[in-house]
This record gives C-alpha cells, structure tokens and sequence, in this order.
C-alpha cells in the first residue's frame, strides 16, 4: 500500500531505520494521517517491499482506536480480490504499537488525481467506477459494508495490459450489517459528508447496508465526470443536510455532451431511498457500461459488469421511468410542510401557538413568553416546554433585527425551562431509531444529537458535543425526548 508518491514531512520519525519484529526494516514514511502513519519497508527474508500502516503511539493507548485499527486487519485478510488491497501480516511493535503489512502500490489516490485533472474521459471513468463495483461487490459477498468509500481511499496504480487500475483501500469503519461485529452505534453518524448516503447522514451507521457503498460510488461517479461533489456547503453540517433533503443538480447539465443516460443511472443510484436505487453494486456498473457505451478490457471487473448488461429501462432513474400523472411512491419527494421547524415530524398534531389578532410577531413571542414564565412559576414543566418550543418557532419567524433582542432578553429564562423539562443533565441517554418512514424528518442537527446518545454520554457532555448553542441544543434534546427518540 502507498498512499502517494510524495514523501510526507517529518522523516525523522523514531521507526525509520527499525526492523519489526526482524521481519520488516523501515526504509521512509509515506504518508500520515488521523488513524496510522503509512511507511515503506523491506521484508529481510523475501527481499521484497510492503507497506506498513502503524498506528500512532498516542492512538495505541485508545480502546475504541486500537479496536477500529484490528478490525480494519480482521477485514481485509478476509477479502482476496485484484482491486483490493493485499494484507500480508498484522502484528505489534515492540513498543505495543500495532501495524498492518500490506503490499506496497506505486501511484496515487483517485483524491490526489481529481485534485490535479478535476474531471476524468467519460471512458475512464467508468473503468475506474467498474473496477470499484468488482471489489465492492466482493465486500457485500461476504456480508461486509464499507461506509467510507471516497476518492481518498482508491489508489490508482497500473496494470500491464489493462490500463488503469484501482486498489480499494481502508475498511476501518466497515462492519458487517444486523450483526454485533462493528464498532459504530445504531444512531452513529460515519464516512466523509461530500460522499455520505443519507441513511449514513440520518445516523443510521449501524444499519446501513450495501445499497449506502451504491450511493457514494455514484457520488464518486458524479465528481469524476463534473469535477465537483453534488453537494456544497460551507460547514459539514450544511452539506449534511443537502445529502438528505436536497436533490442534486442534474450530472448532465453540468456535463455538456454527457449521454443522458449516464446521467439517469448516477441519479438513480444516487436516491434518497435505498430502495429506489439498483438492487446490486454490480447491476450499477453494469448499467453504467451500457449507458455510457464503454467496453472494458479483460479482467474481473469486465467480466462482473457485463453478468447483468441490458437496454431494459431499469437503468433509468425512478423519476424518469414514472408514467405521466402517476404518484411517486411513499417518502419518495417530500415538501418543507411534511416538516416542524427543526426538522422532526412529531407523533402527535404539534399545539398551535395562541393568536390574538392585531398582534405582531413579535407582540406574540413576548405573549408566549408570559404564558411560559407562569406556567414555570406553577411548576407546570412540560406545558412550559411546548410554549418555549413554541416562542422559539415564533422567533424564527420574525424579521432578523428583532429576533436578537427578544432572545437576548430572555435565554436565561428560555434555558431555565428547558433544562428543567430535561432533569438530571448527569444521566446518560439512549437514542430510539425512528421508524424508517420518519428518517427523511430528522435535521442534521438532530441526527448528530442522536448519533451521540449512546450511552456513552450524559446529558451534559451531549451538549458540549453539539456544534449549536447551549439553547438551541436544549431545545432540540427536549424535542427528542418529547417525542420519544431519547430516553
């Protein structure tokens, strides 16, 4: 493995010049990142050259780390495929550190190609994506899920005779699905956003299933082809909420001369819904091929796409096979009505604030926040939260020179109220999955609060751990709990 051919800083790492366990003599660092530091090496007996993935000393200490990194072994020695990555031995420095061995590519990431070409030949491309469908369908044929596929993890190295070829790297956060062998809860938010499925968005890590690697291999399609992501945004959180909600732009309007075609079967597999997507990583590239009009040299991965070749119209988009008049099914398109104010459909009809005609917005939210401020003083806790709820709503609504004064004024109570309706900040809360029919109504925000109630935090540290204010935060957990999605 090689992550590059450019030598990362900081050559005078302690490893350089070690022999592991009298096997494996460290020769250069190639490349560092957040979970392992990427050397080469020379196997003294073999005479030969591999890639040593060591975890960093400082990572070796942590449970959940030193776990990801074994489990990322376990996984790849399991798969035996030309495109992906070859494990060779795991073992422990003498230091207690762990390190992987792996046959040492020459080449680059497809991350740092689009990063010099920005978009690849129509007819590359698809290679690149055929051959990323072989190895993945490899991983899903032995009930494993990838759920970080990004151009970062795919290596372009060559192969005498075919050109191009990929190696899929890094299973890290792989898992296998409706097992307990992962390392992810069922509401964790995992991957990178710009190619993260909207389940994976949702939170939904735990069961998300081969139909979420269909998802960002077409997103990956889509980059290669346009020289951008779908999705733009200033803050994951932005782009997160896109991946949900937002439909992408059409590929072939960003594309000029881009069969239409092609187009329909990014978008398919790009669906919002997995059901809607192709029913196999190797029908995708199969149908791809066929859109796109490219033949594939000899080799696995031609020989997998061309299983399920067909000019039948399954190719096509949802969307785009739809009869004229005819309703797209359940949960397919959704307006902003099907939706609160921060995104979570509630269980039951949501109260309706209190009108009193003639009044202004902002003449309403101090009313709400009278009514809030005697019920609180009554105790009447919960019925104060729906007003807060409420008042808020109400202030969302108003024109933005008003909205930061009236809140200024009143946080202190706002807050009072909610940590009240929450109770003991020091317990730990445990996140319920909504119903699959309700995952499009989760916000991000909500998501992230969700993907973090494992347990594993109390309340408290839950609000620390949100990228909103200790208020917006307070509200959004009281929301969750009042319709039951934490407990």
């Amino acid at each position: 493995m090689n992550t590059g051919t450019r030598e990362a800083s900081g050559t005078e790492h302690p490893l350089l010049g070690r022999t592991l366990r009298g096997t494996y003599r460290i020769t250069r660092l190639l490349d560092q990142g957040g979970m392992g530091l990427v050397f080469e090496a020379e196997h003294l007996r073999l005479k030969s050259r591999v890639a040593v993935k060591v975890l960093p000393r400082h990572l070796a200490r942590d449970e959940y780390a030193l776990a990801r990194f074994r489990h990322e072994a376990e996984i790849v020695a399991q798969l035996t495929h030309p495109h992906i990555v070859q494990v060779i031995d795991f073992d422990m420095t003498e230091e207690e550190q762990p390190y992987l061995v792996m046959e040492l590519l020459a080449g680059e990431s497809l991350a740092a190609r689009l990063e010099r070409v920005r978009a690849l030949p129509l007819d590359v491309a698809v290679r690149i994506a055929v051959q990323t469908a072989a190895a993945l369908g490899a991983v899903h044929g032995a009930a494993i899920v990838h759920r970080d596929l990004k151009p970062a993890n795919m290596f372009l190295t060559a192969m005498p005779g075919q050109g191009v070829w990929i190696k899929l790297l890094d299973f890290g956060i792989s898992k296998r699905p409706h097992t307990g062998q992962g390392l992810t809860g069922e509401h964790d938010v995992m991957g990178t956003p710009d190619y993260m499925s909207p389940e994976l968005a949702l939170g939904k890590a735990a069961s998300a299933d081969h139909r979420s690697d269909q998802y960002s291999l077409a997103v990956i399609v889509y980059e290669m082809l346009s020289g951008r992501v779908p999705f733009i945004g200033t803050s994951e959180m932005q782009i997160l909420s896109q991946v949900i909600a937002d439909p992408a732009p059409k590929l072939s309007l960003l594309v000029p001369g881009l069969p239409e075609r092609v187009s329909s079967v990014v978008a398919r597999a790009m669906s919002k819904l997995p059901e809607q997507r192709f029913e196999t990583i190797d029908a995708l590239a199969a149908a791809l091929a066929h859109a796109a009009g490219v033949s594939l040299p000899p080799g696995p991965a031609a020989t997998a796409a061309t299983l399920r070749l067909t000019s039948d119209p399954s190719v096509l988009s949802p969307e785009s096979r739809r009869s004229p008049g005819e309703k797209p099914p359940p949960g397919a398109k959704r307006s902003r009505g099907d939706r609160t104010n921060s995104g979570l459909r509630q269980r039951t009809p949501p109260r309706k604030a209190p009108t009193v005609r003639g009044l202004s917005p902002l003449d309403r939210f101090h009313a709400l926040l009278g009514r809030v401020e005697r019920m609180y003083a009554k105790g009447e806790i919960l019925q104060a939260a729906e007003l807060v709820e409420l008042a808020m709503a109400t202030a969302e609504r108003m024109p933005s020179e008003q909205t930061q004064p009236a809140l200024a004024t009143t946080r202190k109570l706002l807050t009072e109220v909610l940590e009240a309706r929450i109770g003991d900040r020091g317990r730990r809360l445990r996140g319920s999955p909504p119903p699959s029919g309700q995952l499009h109504n989760l916000s991000p925000h909500e998501a992230f609060l969700l993907s973090n109630a494992n347990e594993r935090f109390t309340v408290e540290e839950l609000i620390d751990s949100s990228p909103l204010g200790r208020l917006e935060t307070l509200r959004l957990i009281a929301r969750l709990l009042g319709g039951g999605w934490l407990g």
